[in-house]
């Protein structure tokens, strides 16, 4: 690999410069290149997985602090997810700088996703050990800035998801009907179900009748996965 070329792509892609090039060298190699005495980028995927996750909680966290853990685990495990970083490999053009070896040729564009969704998780974590956290926590939060906007406002996000496949089936939008609100003044408790034409139905609570109605679509919304799968 001629690392220059590397070097010069990837400080233009991510406005960042590898003070160690062998890191650079061992997070775009694939096993089904490298030699057994020449490193691979698992080790690195291996670390770059956590760091992610870590930036990613937390931005998480940050953005949305009166959401449930439920609730956040739903997006992060969206932004996290191997088709997303695979996505994102291929939105910073990271697909070709790849050293792959002959076989890989030959495999399914599932398999190739999880090719390029461990190697940015490598690049990550090669910058972690180049940089240092401060660094590749800005490198995760400048490529992931699109994605993290989806799922920013959490609470409307699942509405807003059912909303819009109801839409695209050509069915009627859901009904959210108040069932209970309970506690006191300062401490109140919502419950909120949600009604779809085709019968199907979920109940959500929440200190808030949004975050009710909220959870309800999100549970809706596993509802219709599980039916589907």
């Amino acid at each position: 690999m001629k690392n220059t070329h590397h070097q010069k792509e990837i400080s233009r892609l991510l406005n960042y410069q590898f003070k160690n090039n062998r890191l650079l060298e061992e997070a775009l190699t694939h096993s089904s290149a490298s030699k057994s005495s020449k490193a691979n980028n698992e080790r690195l995927e291996f670390l770059g997985d956590r760091v992610l996750g870590l930036v990613i909680a937390e931005e998480l966290l940050r953005l949305n602090p009166h959401s449930t853990e439920g609730q956040i685990a739903t997006y992060y495990n969206f932004l996290v997810k191997k088709e997303t970083c695979a996505l994102l490999a291929k939105e910073i053009g990271l697909e070709s700088l790849l050293t792959l070896g002959k076989s890989v040729t030959r495999t399914t564009a599932r398999q190739k996703d999880k090719i390029l969704g461990n190697a940015i998780e490598a690049l990550i974590g090669a910058i972690f050990l180049d940089g240092g956290f401060k660094v590749s926590r800005e490198l995760v939060l400048q490529v992931w800035k699109k994605q993290i906007e989806i799922v920013r406002d959490i609470e409307a996000h699942a509405k807003t998801a059912l909303q819009e496949l109801l839409q695209a089936r050509g069915q009627e939008p859901p009904i959210y009907k108040q069932v209970s609100r309970t506690g006191p003044d300062h401490d109140p408790s919502f419950c909120v179900e949600v009604l779809l034409k085709s019968g199907l139905s979920a109940v959500g609570t929440g200190s808030t009748k949004r975050m009710a109605e909220t959870e309800a679509a999100e549970q809706i919304l596993e509802k219709i996965k599980n039916i589907h799968e």
